[in-house]
């Protein structure tokens, strides 16, 4: 049907098209068409044009394929382009507005940021040199926060310290930096002192201050000689605050304290009359007293304390209570918790109440007396003929709709609150 010479070419360039590139192919298959090499004629339809159209095929179905790949991967690369950018969008919204705060903050006025700064110090009396706790934290934040809050000295007035001998080295260079930085301010310390050597050390460290603390605040239970080597020569002093069992080596210090003393807490131990001096110019000067006391020395403190304005109390009443009528006259505050050994203790503090006089006496406030002395108390009003505005029931005290009725026709104005979940206020 076809002569050997022709077969042979035909399947060389069979071979030759499928191995070789497409532009290979079509340049051949061009010569050997143009060069009338053979026609070969099959059912009308040339043989170079069958296998021409079958390669284009194969080749067209090899790039749909691959096209519809590519846009399989492109849809799933969209999806995850989409995932990212929303992640950026999360990731930049806070950033956004933190850089906000940021640029707010530069742009705020040095007495703003003062007065933030001083807002943002801890509730507490007394601050520890925490470096997560303003005001330390504040010196952290950046260099325009830092200058602000050391040019402040009203956030360095308030320490707390301990004067324990482990890393009291660190501890002290701490302190001395806050110390420097109140700036001649009036300094408010709470200091913990367990033993001789810490007292001298925290001495030591507070000399070159003495003539800026105004409040002392301290547990002790030192020997005379060594608290009157912590109190002594503090000329500035107004508030002094001890828990101590030793009475006896305080009533020795109080004598030689400054008459700029003005108010004075004692607890830990009940004071008697014994340990009260007959006479002192500091208790004379004191206008604010919270104090644990025997009965028998109650009106003794009050002799001793003339221009007492505010007197927080707790007696304990130990045996009969031998009184006679006595009248202050600057007492404003009175807040009263008694306390009982025996069967007695009702009928003293209604002895106490039927003895004195408060002519000046604004705000009452009594916590565990029981049975209420309900007409003692009325009689001490109308007696003493106060402006009182506020009486205060607290834990353990219970009234009748009655006797508030009777306090309020004596008393019209007066606020009375029943609050039997009030704290004892010497819980401690």
């Amino acid at each position: 049907m076809f002569s050997r010479p022709y077969v042979i070419m035909f399947i060389r360039f069979s071979l030759h098209a499928h191995k070789s590139p497409l532009q290979t192919s079509q340049l051949r298959t061009h010569r050997y068409l143009s060069t009338n090499y053979f026609t070969i004629e099959f059912k009308d339809r040339s043989i170079s044009a069958i296998i021409t159209e079958r390669h284009w095929q194969r080749q067209l179905d090899s790039v749909s394929h691959e096209i519809s790949g590519l846009n399989a991967v492109m849809d799933r690369i969209d999806h995850l382009h989409q995932q990212v950018v929303e992640k950026k969008d999360m990731i930049t919204q806070p950033i956004n507005f933190h850089g906000g705060l940021g640029s707010t903050r530069c742009c705020l006025p040095t007495e703003v940021l003062s007065h933030i700064f001083v807002l943002c110090l801890p509730e507490d009396n007394y601050l520890s040199p925490a470096s997560n706790l303003a005001p330390m934290l504040l010196t952290r934040i950046c260099r325009l926060w830092r200058e602000v809050a050391l040019s402040l000295p009203g956030l360095w007035c308030r320490l707390r310290l301990g004067a324990e001998s482990e890393d009291w080295e660190r501890k002290s260079f701490c302190y001395e930096l806050w110390l420097k930085r109140s700036i001649g301010r009036p300094l408010f310390l709470a200091l913990q002192c367990s033993e001789i050597d810490s007292t001298r050390r925290a001495r030591s460290l507070l000399q070159p201050y003495v003539d800026q603390i105004s409040s002392l605040s301290f547990h002790s239970s030192f020997e005379a000689s060594q608290l009157i080597f912590l109190l002594n020569d503090l000329p500035a002093l107004q508030e002094l605050s001890i828990v101590t069992m030793n009475l006896r080596a305080l009533v020795e210090c109080i004598s030689r304290l400054p008459s700029t003393l003005t108010s004075f807490k004692l607890t830990g131990s009940w004071a008697s009359l014994r340990l009260l001096p007959s006479s002192n110019h500091t208790w004379a000067h004191l206008t604010n007293i919270v104090i644990k006391i025997l009965s028998n020395a109650v009106f003794h403190l009050l002799e001793l304390c003339p221009n007492l304005c505010s007197l927080t109390i707790g007696i304990l009443f130990d045996g009969v209570l031998d009184v006679e009528p006595f009248t202050h006259t600057k007492l404003q505050s009175l807040r009263l918790a008694p306390y009982c050994l025996g069967v007695q203790g009702p009928s003293e503090l209604s002895d106490l109440l039927n003895a004195i006089s408060l002519p000046n006496l604004h705000m009452l406030e009594v916590c565990g007396a029981q049975p209420w002395p309900h007409q003692e108390l009325q009689a001490l009003l109308t007696r003493s003929n106060c402006p009182l505005e506020t009486l205060i029931l607290g834990v353990g005290v219970t009234m009748t709709d009655d006797q508030r009725a009777e306090y309020l026709a004596l008393i019209p104005s007066l606020h009375v609150v029943v609050d039997l979940n009030r704290p004892d206020f010497f819980a401690i």
